[in-house]
Protein backbone atom coordinates (compact mmCIF):
# COMPACT_ATOMS: atom_id res chain seq x y z
CA UNK A 1 0.00 0.00 0.00
CA UNK A 2 1.26 3.46 -0.89
CA UNK A 3 2.64 5.24 2.18
CA UNK A 4 0.55 8.28 1.25
CA UNK A 5 -2.66 6.32 1.78
CA UNK A 6 -1.45 4.99 5.13
CA UNK A 7 -0.77 8.55 6.30
CA UNK A 8 -4.28 9.47 5.23
CA UNK A 9 -5.87 6.96 7.63
CA UNK A 10 -3.50 7.50 10.57
CA UNK A 11 -6.16 9.23 12.77
CA UNK A 12 -8.55 6.27 12.44
CA UNK A 13 -5.73 3.76 12.98
CA UNK A 14 -4.56 5.51 16.15
CA UNK A 15 -8.10 5.73 17.56
CA UNK A 16 -8.76 2.04 16.90
CA UNK A 17 -5.36 1.05 18.30
CA UNK A 18 -6.02 2.98 21.52
CA UNK A 19 -9.44 1.34 21.75
CA UNK A 20 -7.91 -2.11 21.26
CA UNK A 21 -5.34 -1.44 23.98
CA UNK A 22 -8.14 -0.31 26.29
CA UNK A 23 -10.27 -3.41 25.77
CA UNK A 24 -7.29 -5.68 26.37
CA UNK A 25 -7.02 -4.55 29.99
CA UNK A 26 -8.16 -6.98 32.66
CA UNK A 27 -11.27 -4.94 33.47
CA UNK A 28 -12.40 -4.59 29.86
CA UNK A 29 -11.40 -7.90 28.24
CA UNK A 30 -14.19 -10.27 27.20
CA UNK A 31 -13.94 -13.83 25.92
CA UNK A 32 -17.44 -14.30 24.52
CA UNK A 33 -18.93 -11.75 22.12
CA UNK A 34 -21.24 -14.10 20.21
CA UNK A 35 -24.14 -14.20 22.63
CA UNK A 36 -27.85 -13.30 22.78
CA UNK A 37 -28.91 -11.60 19.51
CA UNK A 38 -25.35 -11.93 18.20
CA UNK A 39 -25.88 -15.69 17.89
CA UNK A 40 -28.70 -15.10 15.43
CA UNK A 41 -26.67 -12.66 13.32
CA UNK A 42 -23.66 -15.00 13.24
CA UNK A 43 -25.13 -18.50 13.06
CA UNK A 44 -25.52 -18.40 9.28
CA UNK A 45 -21.76 -18.99 9.06
CA UNK A 46 -21.31 -22.14 11.20
CA UNK A 47 -24.64 -23.38 9.82
CA UNK A 48 -23.33 -23.14 6.26
CA UNK A 49 -19.68 -24.13 6.65
CA UNK A 50 -19.53 -26.41 9.70
CA UNK A 51 -22.90 -28.00 10.44
CA UNK A 52 -24.29 -27.97 6.89
CA UNK A 53 -27.83 -27.46 8.16
CA UNK A 54 -28.70 -24.14 6.50
CA UNK A 55 -30.66 -25.82 3.69
CA UNK A 56 -33.87 -27.05 5.33
CA UNK A 57 -36.58 -26.22 2.76
CA UNK A 58 -37.29 -29.89 2.08
CA UNK A 59 -37.02 -31.01 5.71
CA UNK A 60 -39.98 -29.83 7.81
CA UNK A 61 -39.67 -30.09 11.57
CA UNK A 62 -42.45 -32.65 11.99
CA UNK A 63 -40.62 -35.28 9.92
CA UNK A 64 -37.00 -34.30 10.55
CA UNK A 65 -36.90 -33.21 14.19
CA UNK A 66 -33.38 -34.59 14.74
CA UNK A 67 -32.07 -32.36 11.95
CA UNK A 68 -33.26 -29.32 13.91
CA UNK A 69 -31.78 -30.32 17.24
CA UNK A 70 -28.75 -28.01 16.97
CA UNK A 71 -30.75 -24.96 15.97
CA UNK A 72 -33.49 -25.35 18.53
CA UNK A 73 -32.37 -22.09 20.12
CA UNK A 74 -35.05 -20.03 21.78
CA UNK A 75 -35.13 -16.49 20.44
CA UNK A 76 -32.80 -17.19 17.50
CA UNK A 77 -34.69 -19.63 15.31
CA UNK A 78 -38.46 -19.22 15.11
CA UNK A 79 -41.20 -21.38 13.65
CA UNK A 80 -42.41 -20.53 10.18
CA UNK A 81 -44.94 -22.76 8.35
CA UNK A 82 -43.47 -26.03 9.60
CA UNK A 83 -39.84 -24.94 9.41
CA UNK A 84 -37.43 -22.99 11.59
CA UNK A 85 -35.92 -19.76 10.30
CA UNK A 86 -33.16 -17.58 11.71
CA UNK A 87 -35.13 -14.47 12.59
CA UNK A 88 -32.09 -12.21 12.27
CA UNK A 89 -30.98 -10.69 8.93
CA UNK A 90 -28.03 -12.15 7.05
CA UNK A 91 -26.04 -8.94 6.44
CA UNK A 92 -23.93 -9.01 9.61
CA UNK A 93 -22.81 -12.57 8.87
CA UNK A 94 -21.98 -11.52 5.32
CA UNK A 95 -19.62 -8.85 6.62
CA UNK A 96 -18.17 -11.23 9.23
CA UNK A 97 -17.59 -13.92 6.63
CA UNK A 98 -13.96 -13.07 5.62
CA UNK A 99 -12.86 -13.09 9.26
CA UNK A 100 -14.80 -16.26 9.99
CA UNK A 101 -13.52 -18.07 6.91
CA UNK A 102 -9.86 -17.35 7.61
CA UNK A 103 -10.37 -18.61 11.15
CA UNK A 104 -12.24 -21.64 9.79
CA UNK A 105 -9.31 -22.49 7.49
CA UNK A 106 -6.62 -22.22 10.16
CA UNK A 107 -8.49 -23.59 13.19
CA UNK A 108 -8.61 -27.40 13.63
CA UNK A 109 -12.24 -28.48 13.88
CA UNK A 110 -11.41 -31.70 15.69
CA UNK A 111 -12.04 -31.47 19.37
CA UNK A 112 -15.00 -30.84 21.62
CA UNK A 113 -17.04 -28.99 20.68
CA UNK A 114 -16.29 -28.13 17.05
CA UNK A 115 -19.26 -25.83 16.58
CA UNK A 116 -17.83 -22.53 15.38
CA UNK A 117 -18.21 -20.84 18.76
CA UNK A 118 -14.78 -21.59 20.17
CA UNK A 119 -12.48 -18.81 21.28
CA UNK A 120 -10.78 -18.30 17.86
CA UNK A 121 -14.19 -17.62 16.30
CA UNK A 122 -15.15 -15.31 19.14
CA UNK A 123 -11.97 -13.33 18.48
CA UNK A 124 -12.67 -13.33 14.74
CA UNK A 125 -16.03 -11.64 15.31
CA UNK A 126 -14.40 -9.08 17.62
CA UNK A 127 -11.77 -8.31 14.97
CA UNK A 128 -14.47 -8.01 12.33
CA UNK A 129 -16.36 -5.50 14.46
CA UNK A 130 -13.23 -3.44 15.07
CA UNK A 131 -12.49 -3.42 11.33
CA UNK A 132 -15.95 -2.12 10.48
CA UNK A 133 -15.70 0.40 13.32
CA UNK A 134 -12.54 1.66 11.64
CA UNK A 135 -14.45 2.00 8.37
CA UNK A 136 -17.37 3.61 10.19
CA UNK A 137 -15.29 6.43 11.64
CA UNK A 138 -13.41 6.71 8.33
CA UNK A 139 -16.64 7.39 6.44
CA UNK A 140 -17.76 9.76 9.18
CA UNK A 141 -14.61 11.75 8.51
CA UNK A 142 -15.18 11.65 4.76
CA UNK A 143 -18.73 12.94 5.24
CA UNK A 144 -17.70 15.72 7.61
CA UNK A 145 -15.00 16.83 5.18
CA UNK A 146 -17.79 17.47 2.67
CA UNK A 147 -19.20 19.97 5.18
CA UNK A 148 -15.80 21.73 5.37
CA UNK A 149 -15.33 20.74 9.01
CA UNK A 150 -11.84 21.42 10.35
CA UNK A 151 -9.58 18.37 10.64
CA UNK A 152 -9.06 18.85 14.38
CA UNK A 153 -12.82 18.95 14.96
CA UNK A 154 -13.29 15.77 12.91
CA UNK A 155 -10.67 13.85 14.89
CA UNK A 156 -12.18 15.06 18.16
CA UNK A 157 -15.63 13.84 17.07
CA UNK A 158 -14.22 10.47 15.97
CA UNK A 159 -12.76 10.08 19.46
CA UNK A 160 -16.12 10.99 20.99
CA UNK A 161 -17.98 8.48 18.84
CA UNK A 162 -15.69 5.64 19.93
CA UNK A 163 -15.22 6.52 23.59
CA UNK A 164 -18.28 8.58 24.60
CA UNK A 165 -21.12 6.54 23.09
CA UNK A 166 -22.63 3.08 23.07
CA UNK A 167 -20.01 2.09 20.49
CA UNK A 168 -17.65 1.47 23.43
CA UNK A 169 -19.85 -1.41 24.54
CA UNK A 170 -20.97 -2.67 21.13
CA UNK A 171 -17.43 -2.86 19.79
CA UNK A 172 -16.31 -4.95 22.76
CA UNK A 173 -18.68 -6.62 25.22
CA UNK A 174 -21.52 -6.95 22.69
CA UNK A 175 -19.35 -6.87 19.57
CA UNK A 176 -21.39 -9.59 17.86
CA UNK A 177 -24.47 -7.38 17.58
CA UNK A 178 -25.25 -5.66 14.28
CA UNK A 179 -24.98 -2.02 15.36
CA UNK A 180 -21.36 -1.26 14.49
CA UNK A 181 -21.88 -2.94 11.10
CA UNK A 182 -24.94 -0.78 10.46
CA UNK A 183 -23.02 2.30 11.61
CA UNK A 184 -20.40 1.58 8.95
CA UNK A 185 -22.92 0.94 6.17
CA UNK A 186 -25.06 3.98 6.97
CA UNK A 187 -22.07 6.31 7.31
CA UNK A 188 -20.79 5.10 3.93
CA UNK A 189 -24.25 5.60 2.41
CA UNK A 190 -24.39 9.14 3.80
CA UNK A 191 -20.97 9.91 2.34
CA UNK A 192 -21.83 8.76 -1.17
CA UNK A 193 -25.23 10.48 -1.12
CA UNK A 194 -23.66 13.74 0.04
CA UNK A 195 -20.93 13.38 -2.59
CA UNK A 196 -23.50 12.86 -5.35
CA UNK A 197 -25.43 16.01 -4.50
CA UNK A 198 -22.28 18.14 -4.19
CA UNK A 199 -20.27 16.80 -7.13
CA UNK A 200 -23.11 15.49 -9.34
CA UNK A 201 -21.03 12.48 -10.35
CA UNK A 202 -23.17 9.47 -11.18
CA UNK A 203 -20.73 6.92 -9.74
CA UNK A 204 -21.59 8.17 -6.27
CA UNK A 205 -25.27 7.39 -6.87
CA UNK A 206 -24.31 3.83 -7.87
CA UNK A 207 -22.13 3.41 -4.78
CA UNK A 208 -24.91 4.80 -2.59
CA UNK A 209 -27.24 2.18 -4.07
CA UNK A 210 -24.79 -0.59 -3.18
CA UNK A 211 -24.55 0.56 0.42
CA UNK A 212 -28.31 0.96 0.67
CA UNK A 213 -28.57 -2.70 -0.28
CA UNK A 214 -26.04 -3.58 2.41
CA UNK A 215 -28.02 -1.55 4.93
CA UNK A 216 -31.12 -3.60 4.06
CA UNK A 217 -29.20 -6.85 4.48
CA UNK A 218 -27.95 -5.88 7.93
CA UNK A 219 -31.25 -4.59 9.29
CA UNK A 220 -34.30 -4.00 7.13
CA UNK A 221 -35.82 -1.22 9.25
CA UNK A 222 -32.75 0.88 8.48
CA UNK A 223 -34.26 1.53 5.07
CA UNK A 224 -35.28 4.67 7.00
CA UNK A 225 -31.81 6.01 6.16
CA UNK A 226 -33.31 7.07 2.82
CA UNK A 227 -35.27 9.76 4.64
CA UNK A 228 -32.03 11.55 5.53
CA UNK A 229 -31.23 12.16 1.86
CA UNK A 230 -32.91 15.61 1.73
CA UNK A 231 -30.73 16.84 4.61
CA UNK A 232 -27.59 15.49 2.94
CA UNK A 233 -28.52 17.32 -0.25
CA UNK A 234 -27.98 20.55 1.70
CA UNK A 235 -30.66 22.71 0.11
CA UNK A 236 -33.88 22.46 -1.93
CA UNK A 237 -31.95 23.58 -4.99
CA UNK A 238 -29.30 20.86 -4.60
CA UNK A 239 -31.98 18.26 -4.02
CA UNK A 240 -33.92 19.21 -7.16
CA UNK A 241 -30.73 19.48 -9.20
CA UNK A 242 -29.64 16.00 -8.16
CA UNK A 243 -33.01 14.42 -8.96
CA UNK A 244 -33.08 16.21 -12.31
CA UNK A 245 -29.59 14.95 -13.09
CA UNK A 246 -30.71 11.36 -12.45
CA UNK A 247 -33.82 11.75 -14.60
CA UNK A 248 -31.55 12.76 -17.48
CA UNK A 249 -29.61 9.51 -17.02
CA UNK A 250 -32.35 6.87 -16.75
CA UNK A 251 -29.95 3.92 -17.10
CA UNK A 252 -27.95 5.08 -14.09
CA UNK A 253 -31.14 5.80 -12.17
CA UNK A 254 -32.52 2.31 -12.85
CA UNK A 255 -29.19 0.71 -12.02
CA UNK A 256 -28.97 2.58 -8.72
CA UNK A 257 -32.52 1.55 -7.83
CA UNK A 258 -31.97 -2.04 -8.92
CA UNK A 259 -28.80 -2.61 -6.89
CA UNK A 260 -30.45 -2.55 -3.43
CA UNK A 261 -33.12 -4.95 -4.67
CA UNK A 262 -30.49 -7.25 -6.15
CA UNK A 263 -28.45 -7.28 -2.96
CA UNK A 264 -31.52 -7.88 -0.84
CA UNK A 265 -32.06 -11.06 -2.85
CA UNK A 266 -29.25 -12.56 -0.74
CA UNK A 267 -31.61 -12.32 2.23
CA UNK A 268 -34.48 -13.76 0.17
CA UNK A 269 -32.25 -16.65 -0.84
CA UNK A 270 -31.32 -17.32 2.81
CA UNK A 271 -35.01 -17.42 3.70
CA UNK A 272 -35.75 -19.71 0.77
CA UNK A 273 -33.04 -22.20 1.74
CA UNK A 274 -34.46 -22.39 5.25
CA UNK A 275 -38.20 -22.43 4.55
CA UNK A 276 -38.88 -22.65 0.80
CA UNK A 277 -40.26 -19.08 0.83
CA UNK A 278 -38.44 -16.10 -0.68
CA UNK A 279 -40.33 -13.46 1.31
CA UNK A 280 -41.42 -13.74 4.92
CA UNK A 281 -41.58 -11.87 8.22
CA UNK A 282 -39.05 -13.57 10.48
CA UNK A 283 -39.88 -11.68 13.69
CA UNK A 284 -42.87 -13.90 14.41
CA UNK A 285 -44.98 -12.55 17.29
CA UNK A 286 -43.06 -9.28 17.42
CA UNK A 287 -43.90 -5.97 15.78
CA UNK A 288 -44.61 -2.26 16.04
CA UNK A 289 -47.29 -0.57 18.12
CA UNK A 290 -47.58 2.63 16.14
CA UNK A 291 -50.49 3.89 18.21
CA UNK A 292 -48.47 3.68 21.41
CA UNK A 293 -45.00 5.12 20.79
CA UNK A 294 -42.74 5.54 23.82
CA UNK A 295 -41.20 8.75 22.50
CA UNK A 296 -40.19 10.30 25.84
CA UNK A 297 -39.03 7.02 27.34
CA UNK A 298 -36.68 6.11 24.50
CA UNK A 299 -35.01 9.53 24.72
CA UNK A 300 -35.03 10.47 28.40
CA UNK A 301 -35.97 7.54 30.65
CA UNK A 302 -33.52 6.16 33.20
CA UNK A 303 -34.37 2.73 31.89
CA UNK A 304 -32.73 3.14 28.47
CA UNK A 305 -33.01 6.81 27.49
CA UNK A 306 -30.75 7.86 24.62
CA UNK A 307 -29.67 11.15 26.20
CA UNK A 308 -29.26 9.60 29.67
CA UNK A 309 -26.80 6.89 28.63
CA UNK A 310 -25.22 8.80 25.72
CA UNK A 311 -25.27 12.41 26.94
CA UNK A 312 -22.78 13.58 24.30
CA UNK A 313 -25.53 13.28 21.70
CA UNK A 314 -27.52 15.97 23.51
CA UNK A 315 -25.14 18.52 22.02
CA UNK A 316 -26.65 17.79 18.62
CA UNK A 317 -29.73 19.66 19.84
CA UNK A 318 -27.53 22.71 20.44
CA UNK A 319 -26.38 22.23 16.88
CA UNK A 320 -29.99 22.45 15.80
CA UNK A 321 -30.37 25.73 17.70
CA UNK A 322 -27.23 27.02 16.00
CA UNK A 323 -28.73 26.24 12.57
CA UNK A 324 -31.85 28.16 13.54
CA UNK A 325 -29.65 31.09 14.55
CA UNK A 326 -27.88 30.88 11.18
CA UNK A 327 -31.31 30.77 9.47
CA UNK A 328 -30.60 27.47 7.79
CA UNK A 329 -34.21 26.43 8.12
CA UNK A 330 -34.11 23.76 5.42
CA UNK A 331 -31.44 21.85 7.35
CA UNK A 332 -33.36 22.30 10.60
CA UNK A 333 -36.60 21.02 9.10
CA UNK A 334 -35.10 18.03 7.27
CA UNK A 335 -32.99 16.98 10.30
CA UNK A 336 -35.92 17.28 12.71
CA UNK A 337 -38.23 15.43 10.33
CA UNK A 338 -35.77 12.56 10.08
CA UNK A 339 -34.99 12.43 13.81
CA UNK A 340 -38.70 12.53 14.69
CA UNK A 341 -39.48 9.76 12.23
CA UNK A 342 -36.82 7.31 13.37
CA UNK A 343 -37.57 8.04 17.02
CA UNK A 344 -41.26 7.42 16.42
CA UNK A 345 -40.57 4.14 14.62
CA UNK A 346 -37.97 2.90 17.12
CA UNK A 347 -40.14 3.82 20.12
CA UNK A 348 -43.12 2.01 18.59
CA UNK A 349 -41.39 -1.38 18.66
CA UNK A 350 -43.24 -3.74 21.00
CA UNK A 351 -40.18 -3.74 23.27
CA UNK A 352 -39.15 -0.11 23.06
CA UNK A 353 -36.18 -0.72 25.37
CA UNK A 354 -34.87 -3.47 23.05
CA UNK A 355 -34.29 -5.99 25.79
CA UNK A 356 -31.06 -6.52 27.72
CA UNK A 357 -28.86 -3.78 26.33
CA UNK A 358 -26.66 -0.83 27.17
CA UNK A 359 -28.62 2.35 26.63
CA UNK A 360 -30.77 2.90 23.57
CA UNK A 361 -28.71 0.73 21.24
CA UNK A 362 -31.06 1.11 18.28
CA UNK A 363 -29.76 4.66 17.66
CA UNK A 364 -26.13 3.55 17.30
CA UNK A 365 -26.69 2.84 13.62
CA UNK A 366 -27.51 6.54 13.12
CA UNK A 367 -24.83 8.19 15.24
CA UNK A 368 -23.60 9.93 12.09
CA UNK A 369 -26.84 11.94 12.03
CA UNK A 370 -26.06 13.41 15.44
CA UNK A 371 -22.36 13.99 14.86
CA UNK A 372 -22.97 15.98 11.70
CA UNK A 373 -24.91 18.52 13.80
CA UNK A 374 -22.30 18.52 16.56
CA UNK A 375 -19.61 19.11 13.94
CA UNK A 376 -21.47 22.06 12.42
CA UNK A 377 -21.87 23.49 15.92
CA UNK A 378 -18.25 23.16 17.09
CA UNK A 379 -16.85 24.21 13.74
CA UNK A 380 -18.65 27.58 13.59
CA UNK A 381 -19.57 28.88 17.04
CA UNK A 382 -17.51 31.57 18.81
CA UNK A 383 -14.36 30.40 20.56
CA UNK A 384 -15.65 30.80 24.13
CA UNK A 385 -18.76 28.71 23.38
CA UNK A 386 -16.67 26.18 21.48
CA UNK A 387 -14.35 25.74 24.46
CA UNK A 388 -17.33 25.15 26.75
CA UNK A 389 -18.90 22.57 24.43
CA UNK A 390 -15.60 20.75 23.99
CA UNK A 391 -14.94 20.60 27.75
CA UNK A 392 -18.44 19.31 28.47
CA UNK A 393 -18.12 16.76 25.66
CA UNK A 394 -14.82 15.51 27.06
CA UNK A 395 -16.52 14.92 30.43
CA UNK A 396 -18.93 12.51 28.76
CA UNK A 397 -16.05 10.17 27.92
CA UNK A 398 -15.33 8.99 31.51
CA UNK A 399 -19.08 8.86 32.19
CA UNK A 400 -19.59 6.54 29.22
CA UNK A 401 -16.53 4.40 29.97
CA UNK A 402 -17.62 3.94 33.57
CA UNK A 403 -21.21 3.15 32.63
CA UNK A 404 -20.00 0.67 30.00
CA UNK A 405 -17.92 -0.99 32.73
CA UNK A 406 -20.95 -0.98 35.04
CA UNK A 407 -23.09 -2.64 32.38
CA UNK A 408 -20.49 -5.33 31.72
CA UNK A 409 -20.05 -6.04 35.43
CA UNK A 410 -23.70 -6.20 36.51
CA UNK A 411 -23.70 -2.87 38.31
CA UNK A 412 -26.18 -1.27 35.93
CA UNK A 413 -29.18 -3.50 35.46
CA UNK A 414 -29.57 -4.59 31.84
CA UNK A 415 -33.36 -4.29 31.73
CA UNK A 416 -34.73 -2.78 34.93
CA UNK A 417 -33.25 0.64 35.64
CA UNK A 418 -35.11 3.61 37.12
CA UNK A 419 -34.19 6.98 38.61
CA UNK A 420 -33.49 5.64 42.11
CA UNK A 421 -31.36 2.74 40.88
CA UNK A 422 -29.44 4.91 38.43
CA UNK A 423 -28.31 7.40 41.07
CA UNK A 424 -27.74 4.67 43.64
CA UNK A 425 -24.85 3.30 41.55
CA UNK A 426 -23.94 6.41 39.54
CA UNK A 427 -20.26 6.14 38.55
CA UNK A 428 -19.67 3.43 41.18
CA UNK A 429 -17.19 0.73 40.12
CA UNK A 430 -16.21 -1.04 43.36
CA UNK A 431 -16.83 -4.78 43.57
CA UNK A 432 -19.43 -4.36 46.30
CA UNK A 433 -21.80 -2.73 43.79
CA UNK A 434 -21.74 -5.72 41.45
CA UNK A 435 -25.13 -7.40 41.45
CA UNK A 436 -26.60 -4.83 43.85
CA UNK A 437 -29.46 -3.98 41.49
CA UNK A 438 -29.91 -7.62 40.48
CA UNK A 439 -31.11 -8.72 43.91
CA UNK A 440 -33.90 -11.19 43.24
CA UNK A 441 -37.18 -10.99 45.14
CA UNK A 442 -38.89 -14.15 46.28
CA UNK A 443 -42.56 -14.67 46.98
CA UNK A 444 -42.79 -15.31 50.72
CA UNK A 445 -45.97 -17.36 50.26
CA UNK A 446 -44.12 -19.92 48.13
CA UNK A 447 -41.61 -20.81 50.84
CA UNK A 448 -41.75 -22.33 54.29
CA UNK A 449 -39.17 -21.93 57.06
CA UNK A 450 -37.95 -25.32 58.31
CA UNK A 451 -35.43 -23.94 60.80
CA UNK A 452 -34.69 -20.54 62.30
CA UNK A 453 -31.48 -19.76 64.16
CA UNK A 454 -31.16 -16.60 66.27
CA UNK A 455 -27.50 -15.63 66.71
CA UNK A 456 -27.89 -12.27 68.45
CA UNK A 457 -25.52 -9.33 68.07
CA UNK A 458 -22.27 -9.67 66.11
CA UNK A 459 -19.67 -7.16 67.19
CA UNK A 460 -17.75 -7.32 63.92
CA UNK A 461 -14.50 -8.84 62.78
CA UNK A 462 -11.02 -7.48 62.63
CA UNK A 463 -9.75 -6.28 59.29
CA UNK A 464 -8.68 -8.92 56.77
CA UNK A 465 -9.72 -11.83 59.00
CA UNK A 466 -12.51 -14.36 58.61
CA UNK A 467 -14.86 -14.50 61.59
CA UNK A 468 -16.99 -17.61 62.09
CA UNK A 469 -20.58 -16.71 62.93
CA UNK A 470 -22.37 -20.05 62.66
CA UNK A 471 -21.64 -23.66 61.76
CA UNK A 472 -23.87 -26.73 61.71
CA UNK A 473 -24.37 -29.96 59.81
CA UNK A 474 -27.27 -30.82 57.55
CA UNK A 475 -28.52 -33.51 59.93
CA UNK A 476 -29.70 -30.77 62.31
CA UNK A 477 -31.85 -29.11 59.64
CA UNK A 478 -35.24 -30.71 58.87
CA UNK A 479 -35.74 -31.59 55.18
CA UNK A 480 -32.35 -30.18 54.26
CA UNK A 481 -32.45 -32.00 50.92
CA UNK A 482 -35.35 -29.68 50.01
CA UNK A 483 -33.79 -26.44 51.24
CA UNK A 484 -33.18 -23.97 48.39
CA UNK A 485 -32.87 -20.66 50.26
CA UNK A 486 -30.89 -19.54 53.25
CA UNK A 487 -32.04 -16.14 54.43
CA UNK A 488 -29.80 -14.04 56.64
CA UNK A 489 -31.11 -10.88 58.30
CA UNK A 490 -29.80 -8.34 60.78
CA UNK A 491 -29.90 -4.61 61.55
CA UNK A 492 -27.07 -2.27 60.63
CA UNK A 493 -26.36 1.20 59.20
CA UNK A 494 -25.12 -0.36 55.93
CA UNK A 495 -22.48 2.23 55.23
CA UNK A 496 -21.94 2.61 51.50
CA UNK A 497 -18.16 2.45 51.75
CA UNK A 498 -18.11 -0.70 53.89
CA UNK A 499 -16.65 -3.65 51.98
CA UNK A 500 -17.64 -6.33 54.52
CA UNK A 501 -19.41 -9.43 53.26
CA UNK A 502 -21.29 -12.42 54.64
CA UNK A 503 -20.04 -15.73 53.23
CA UNK A 504 -21.99 -18.98 53.17
CA UNK A 505 -20.29 -22.26 52.37
CA UNK A 506 -21.90 -25.68 52.11
CA UNK A 507 -19.40 -28.53 51.88
CA UNK A 508 -19.32 -32.32 51.92
CA UNK A 509 -18.75 -33.45 55.50
CA UNK A 510 -16.65 -36.45 54.42
CA UNK A 511 -14.45 -34.95 51.70
CA UNK A 512 -14.57 -31.23 52.48
CA UNK A 513 -15.38 -30.45 48.84
CA UNK A 514 -17.44 -27.28 48.34
CA UNK A 515 -20.98 -27.79 47.02
CA UNK A 516 -22.01 -24.13 47.34
CA UNK A 517 -20.18 -20.89 48.10
CA UNK A 518 -21.38 -17.32 47.88
CA UNK A 519 -20.33 -14.00 49.38
CA UNK A 520 -22.70 -11.05 49.59
CA UNK A 521 -21.59 -7.54 50.57
CA UNK A 522 -23.43 -5.91 53.45
CA UNK A 523 -24.90 -3.17 51.25
CA UNK A 524 -26.78 -5.90 49.35
CA UNK A 525 -28.76 -6.55 52.53
CA UNK A 526 -30.06 -2.98 52.80
CA UNK A 527 -33.72 -2.28 52.02
CA UNK A 528 -33.60 1.50 52.37
CA UNK A 529 -31.01 4.19 51.71
CA UNK A 530 -27.48 3.43 52.81
CA UNK A 531 -26.17 4.98 56.00
CA UNK A 532 -29.35 4.77 58.07
CA UNK A 533 -30.14 2.23 60.74
CA UNK A 534 -32.44 -0.46 59.34
CA UNK A 535 -33.16 -4.16 59.20
CA UNK A 536 -31.75 -5.85 56.10
CA UNK A 537 -31.81 -9.33 54.63
CA UNK A 538 -30.43 -11.37 51.78
CA UNK A 539 -31.52 -14.68 50.25
CA UNK A 540 -28.76 -17.12 49.34
CA UNK A 541 -30.33 -19.32 46.65
CA UNK A 542 -29.10 -22.72 45.42
CA UNK A 543 -30.44 -25.97 44.03
CA UNK A 544 -31.59 -28.44 46.73
CA UNK A 545 -28.85 -30.93 47.57
CA UNK A 546 -30.60 -34.26 47.15
CA UNK A 547 -27.59 -36.60 47.30
CA UNK A 548 -28.33 -37.47 50.98
CA UNK A 549 -24.71 -36.89 51.95
CA UNK A 550 -24.02 -35.06 55.19
CA UNK A 551 -23.14 -31.41 54.64
CA UNK A 552 -21.43 -28.78 56.75
CA UNK A 553 -22.95 -25.30 56.59
CA UNK A 554 -20.81 -22.37 57.70
CA UNK A 555 -21.55 -18.65 57.84
CA UNK A 556 -18.63 -16.24 58.11
CA UNK A 557 -18.02 -12.50 58.14
CA UNK A 558 -15.10 -10.95 56.31
CA UNK A 559 -13.91 -7.37 55.85
CA UNK A 560 -10.75 -6.56 53.93
CA UNK A 561 -10.33 -2.87 54.75
CA UNK A 562 -12.18 -1.93 57.91
CA UNK A 563 -13.76 -3.24 61.07
CA UNK A 564 -17.50 -3.88 60.79
CA UNK A 565 -20.00 -2.02 62.95
CA UNK A 566 -22.33 -4.15 65.07
CA UNK A 567 -24.69 -6.50 63.22
CA UNK A 568 -27.70 -6.49 65.54
CA UNK A 569 -30.21 -9.35 65.95
CA UNK A 570 -28.42 -11.63 63.46
CA UNK A 571 -30.75 -14.39 62.28
CA UNK A 572 -30.48 -17.33 59.85
CA UNK A 573 -33.46 -19.09 58.26
CA UNK A 574 -33.54 -22.24 56.14
CA UNK A 575 -36.42 -22.30 53.64
CA UNK A 576 -37.98 -24.88 51.33
CA UNK A 577 -40.18 -24.25 48.32
CA UNK A 578 -43.78 -25.43 48.68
Amino acid sequence: MNIRYIKYIIPELVIILVFILMIQTNKARVDVVIKADAIGYYDYLPSLFIHHDLVRKSKPVRTNSAFYKRIDKEGVYVDYKGFKVDKYPVGTALLQWPFFYVTYLITPLSGNPADGYQKPFQRAVLYATLFYLFLGIFFLRKTLELYDIKKSVIIFLQVLLVFATGVTNYANFDAGFSHVYSLFAINAFFYFVRSFFIKNRLKYFILAGIFLGLILLIRQVNMLALLFVPFLAGSPGNFKKGISHLLHHPKVLLTGLFLPVALFFIQCQAWYLQTGHFLLYSYQGEGFHFLNPQFINILFSYRKGLFVYTPVLFFSLFGLIWLVYKRKYYLVFTWLAFFTTITYVFSSWHSWDYGASYGSRVFIDYYGVFFILIALLINDIPKILKTGIILLSVLTIPVNLIQSYQYKNFILHWTDMNKEKYWEVFLKTENRYKGLLWKKKYDEHQYAVVKKVFIGDITGSQKNKLQLIYQTNSMSIPDFNRVSLIRISFANKFSENNDAKIIIRISDAATGETDYWFASYLIHFARKQFGQWQKGSYNYAFKPMTDDKEKIITVKLFSEKQQVNILKNFQIEFLVHH
